[in-house]
């Protein structure tokens, strides 16, 4: 090939990449492949685990404690901040795992902690104090704690018991009479109110809900969705706005919208 020939060939070449890039919108050239959604990021500053709980705190997601082969829970934790992409260490009271329930009010993170043959402990913390403290004045065996606006939600026996984050204050609201009682239950409310939700003995495919209407306890059939059990792999799973984060051994990963 002669030399003019050759660069006429080059010319047209390097105006098909340009064509291409000025297709593609952006100064990246057009590629056939998908773009991937996972994408590691920075290892937390913990030890290796799995098991451990996760929870959104805003635009933040703490991982706390968790299991190491060989060795009791870890008492300790890391907030990675999805706008910065750091992760901070942090101590924790008790060594927690995916058994426990942590929910997220006004700032507080509260942490129901479940320990074999005595009745769970109750713990707040403050975020931006980083500050645990013990929680007092517990319902006797509430469970299922969900979180909405600055309170949290409760279950004890056949009430709903609502902690205020601000005002630190349990209050009972009136037992749901309801019939036959619901198993697995569960509380969850929001702008259009509050629901318990469960399962009629026998049923175990049909979700119904007692919603409260600031009066009385009402019954329906309900679509709201149940909560996700943790996976059995042992990996942390958190999601954030559209995103979801996920901590397993070691290392972390995030997967994109």
């Amino acid at each position: 090939m002669s030399p003019r020939t050759l660069m006429r060939v080059t010319a047209t070449l390097l105006a098909a990449v340009i064509g291409a890039v000025l297709l593609s919108g952006s100064d990246q050239p057009v590629t056939a492949h998908a773009y991937p959604h996972w994408q590691e990021i920075a290892s937390p500053p913990l030890s290796p685990r799995v098991h451990a709980l996760g929870v959104q705190v805003r635009h933040r997601v703490l991982v706390l404690g968790g299991f190491r082969p060989g060795a009791s829970a870890l008492r300790d934790g890391a907030v990675y901040d999805l706008r910065t992409g750091i992760w901070r260490h942090v101590r924790t009271p008790v060594g927690a795992t995916d058994r426990d329930a942590a929910v997220f009010a006004a700032g507080v993170v509260v942490l129901r902690h479940l320990r074999p043959g005595r009745p769970a402990v109750w713990w707040r913390y403050d975020v931006r104090q980083d500050s645990w403290s013990r929680l007092r004045g517990v319902p006797p065996d509430a469970f299922a704690p969900s979180a909405f606006g600055s309170e949290v939600y409760v279950l004890s026996g056949r009430r709903v018991v609502v902690y205020s984050v601000q005002l630190g204050k349990w209050t009972p609201w009136p037992a749901d009479r309801g019939r036959p009682l619901l198993n697995h239950r569960r509380v969850a409310a929001s702008r259009s109110g509050t629901l318990v939700t469960g399962y009629v003995a026998g049923r175990p495919h049909r979700l119904l809900a007692d919603r409260w209407d600031g009066l009385t306890w009402r019954r329906s059939p309900s679509t709201t969705m149940r909560p996700v059990t943790a996976p059995p792999d042992g990996a942390t799973r958190v999601h954030v706005g559209g995103r979801t984060l996920v901590v397993r051994g070691g290392r972390a990963w995030i997967r994109l919208p």
